[in-house]
């Protein structure tokens, strides 16, 4: 099995990668600048899902904060959809426990949240995956610097956490596909699963960073800002009792 990735204004093959000894049937979600895909690895016996990511080579050098700074930098240069694209591409491979039936990715309003691949299983159901584990910049031994970026340590296979089934406990039967649309919270998004049956929900991949906790003490809120304009309001009052007091010196 042969994979491509071409860019479609110009023809040219960005990339290829030969999977030998595996076959389909294919999965393949893209979103932003990367592609994963899931097939079966025939000398393995086992299923794996492999990932494909763009980087722009272009806007290499714009990793100096003097540059940016100076304002000596081509990120707002002009770039031809005709010209050759200065572009790598990196791709890696892993094993996977189950077959799948469907797959999507998460999406939100601004694209500003961790994404998150929803895998329709063999058995009905929906798993979220974290898209870090498909990052082919992973290591055995990652440095101190893709460490504070987020990149996670190399393993072979990818891991099922029973508390990412998105279904829990349910079975979607007959699962066809899933779909997914942003919320007007940036930290949410809507998933649709469907089949013989129908089913919703809401995730947040990055958790709700931008609403307030069901516990959340707006007393203490409440009192803490009444503390604040009382003491705000004390210190104007000193402040011009010292300055008469000045004055009449």
């Amino acid at each position: 099995m042969v994979a491509y990735l071409i860019d479609t204004v110009t023809g040219r093959i960005l990339h290829r990668v030969t999977h030998h000894g595996s076959q389909g049937p294919v999965h393949a979600v893209f979103s932003e600048n990367w592609v994963v895909y899931h097939y079966f690895n025939l000398r393995a016996h086992r299923y794996e899902m492999s990932v494909i990511e763009i980087y722009d080579q272009s806007r290499a050098d714009n990793k100096d904060v003097w540059k940016l700074v100076l304002g000596k930098h081509n990120l707002t240069s002009p770039i031809s959809l005709f010209s050759r694209p200065e572009v790598i591409t990196k791709s890696q491979s892993y094993f996977f426990t189950h077959s799948l039936k469907a797959i999507a990715v998460t999406s939100t309003a601004k694209g500003i949240t961790s994404k998150q691949l929803l895998l329709g299983t063999i058995g009905d159901q929906v798993l979220a995956l974290d898209k870090r584990f498909l990052d082919p910049r992973r290591t055995v031994n990652p440095t101190q610097a893709e460490k504070e970026e987020g990149i996670i340590p190399l393993t072979d296979s990818l891991p099922i956490i029973p508390q990412s089934y998105v279904t829990h406990a349910l079975r979607v039967e007959g699962l066809r596909g899933i779909i997914t649309v942003p919320a007007k919270l940036e930290s949410t998004t809507l998933v649709f699963a469907h089949g013989v049956d129908l089913f919703f929900t809401q995730l947040a991949p990055s958790r709700t960073y931008d609403s307030l906790t069901e516990d959340f003490s707006y007393a203490l809120l409440l009192i803490t800002i009444v503390a604040l304009v009382a003491a705000i309001f004390v210190t104007w009052r000193l402040s011009e009792r010292k300055e008469l007091q000045e004055k009449w010196r």
